[in-house]
């Protein structure tokens, strides 16, 4: 606790928001389910970097460009998480991972193994396989009428889940075939999803768990346990049956542990497959399912989806119900279509409130030219949703713009300084830097072909039941990735009536 005062007493210079508690310090980001909200509001009312305090740790987030571009590639900073939730939701021993692991040779293993898995070359290969997970969904919302309401957001993790199934794991998990049904897929997404919150309750409350008496711990502790059990038998059945050499599994399989130098364990793979299973998923189905919701508040930004897919041949008329399958080589040129999925994750980033860095010297860190100083120990947070949604980053920060990303240098920090002979960027979705979304190529592959497919079928409306765009907004939640937490629910009207 003395350290604790000692280090705020060095940051206590940037301003921030009042402590709520004088042992706790800010509680909000713990109390609000939308946090991410809560960090754009902190970094437009108090700006560029902003001081907070949890129990003994003392916080600075930052959304300055410049700032963000240094910090994720300093090699005086690494991944430092401020919890062990995520190891816990990875794997029962609550290994680092991927995703949380400093960069030691073991992550930097992991990582190689991983992107090689994710190359352009592979990813070509494996497009089929992400069509036709898509053409799945697309003859199941065929049989449901245009009354009925379907659960979009529910949908489009299915399809997504099938995506990884396949191109990960040599799997079909069938999760879009039954999409009406309560299958073993929705199982595994139930679990998932019950997984993810409990690791974000122990996140935002560190002595969750110690509580183990307490009923709703009990019950996340079990569907933590059912997850972790699913998890093992997608790696048993990747020992069993030899994936394809292009998939994630191929390449897990043959990663050798630097200090053994012998194939990972079950104890150290699963984690990992668990970790990619989850990210798999998870970011691509909710951003798919935040960009049926944007578009249906704006029919002039529909009518331009739907006049780039007629150019392309892509969309169903009464002349050509069926629209020609998509290829490859359409992909770069679904323009509008992909500065709409831009401006999506731009409103709408799947892990809004990432990323966390500490220096791993031991000593302050330097930032933007002396603009900041971190002292060691204390906690850099990088706030995506916060950066994306700032004003005098953005031109009008909340409105749904994809022309935006049509302009040249779009994703470029605007009158800012080079960092290290680069523009820095003001658009980070996937973040930057050694430490990036090293499946972002899968899911702006998968998003792509998805979309264009479904609105190349479809246009969709939003259900009554989800309120307008207020109910919407008030039902945006956290838990680990961004979504709505009455699903996403709309009524799908087929372009052409069967």
């Amino acid at each position: 606790m003395f350290r604790s005062i000692r280090l705020y007493q060095r940051v206590k210079q940037y301003p921030g928001p009042p402590s709520d508690s004088l042992f706790l310090g800010n509680t909000q980001p713990a109390r609000r389910m939308d946090r991410h909200n809560l960090f754009t509001e902190w970094s437009n009312k108090y700006g560029p970097v902003v001081r907070r305090r949890f129990l003994d740790i003392n916080i600075l987030q930052v959304t300055d460009p410049a700032i963000i571009a240094e910090a994720l590639r300093s090699k005086e900073l690494d991944k430092k998480t401020v919890s062990d939730a995520l190891n816990y939701f990875a794997g029962p021993h609550a290994l680092p991972t991927l995703l949380t692991a400093e960069s030691t040779e073991r992550w930097k293993v992991v990582r190689k193994a991983v992107a090689t898995a994710f190359s352009t070359a592979n990813m070509k290969a494996e497009f089929p396989n992400i069509r036709a997970a898509c053409s799945q969904l697309i003859e199941v919302l065929k049989t449901v009428g245009p009354q009925e309401v379907v659960d979009m957001d529910n949908a489009l993790c299915r399809e997504s889940l099938d995506v990884i199934g396949r191109v990960g794991f040599g799997k079909d998990m069938g999760a879009t075939r039954s999409l009406r049904d309560s299958d073993t897929s929705g199982q595994a997404m139930e679990a998932t999803a019950g997984a993810l919150l409990e690791a974000d309750r122990r996140l935002t409350s560190p002595v969750r768990k110690y509580q183990f008496w307490r009923k709703d711990v009990q019950e996340g502790d079990a569907i933590t346990k059912r997850f972790h059990s699913i998890m093992q038998g997608l790696v048993d059945g990747m020992r069993k049956e030899q994936p394809a050499e292009s998939s994630i599994a191929a390449h897990l399989l043959s990663i050798r542990d630097p200090e053994t130098g012998k194939p990972l364990d079950d104890k150290h793979l699963l984690p990992e497959v668990s970790t990619l299973f989850m990210a798999g998923f998870e970011t691509t189905g909710h951003t798919a399912a935040w960009v049926v919701y944007a578009v249906s508040q704006h029919p002039q930004v529909e009518a331009k989806i739907v006049e780039e897919l007629r150019s392309l041949d892509l969309l169903a008329t009464p002349k050509q119900p069926s629209p020609r399958p998509i290829q490859w080589e359409d992909i770069p040129r679904l323009t509008y279509l992909n500065a709409v999925i831009k401006e999506t994750m731009r409103l709408y980033p799947a892990g809004g409130v990432a990323t966390f860095r500490r220096s791993k010297t031991g000593k302050d860190v330097v930032l933007g030219g002396g603009k900041l100083v971190l002292p060691a120990g204390v906690g850099l947070h990088l706030p995506i949703t916060a950066v994306h949604h700032t004003e005098g980053i953005w031109e009008n920060p909340n409105a749904f713009t994809p022309e935006r990303f049509l302009e040249e240098g779009a994703e470029d920090a605007k009158n800012v300084p080079e960092v290290a002979g680069r523009k820095p960027q003001r658009f980070i979705p996937f973040s930057i830097g050694a430490r990036d979304c090293v499946g972002q190529t899968l899911a702006r592959l998968n998003l792509s072909t998805t979309l264009a497919q479904l609105y190349g079928s479809f246009t969709f409306q939003l259900a009554a039941e989800m309120g307008g765009p207020e109910g919407v907004r008030a039902s945006e939640i956290t838990s680990i990735t961004l979504s709505c937490a009455k699903g996403m629910k709309v009524h799908a009207v087929a372009r052409v009536k069967a």
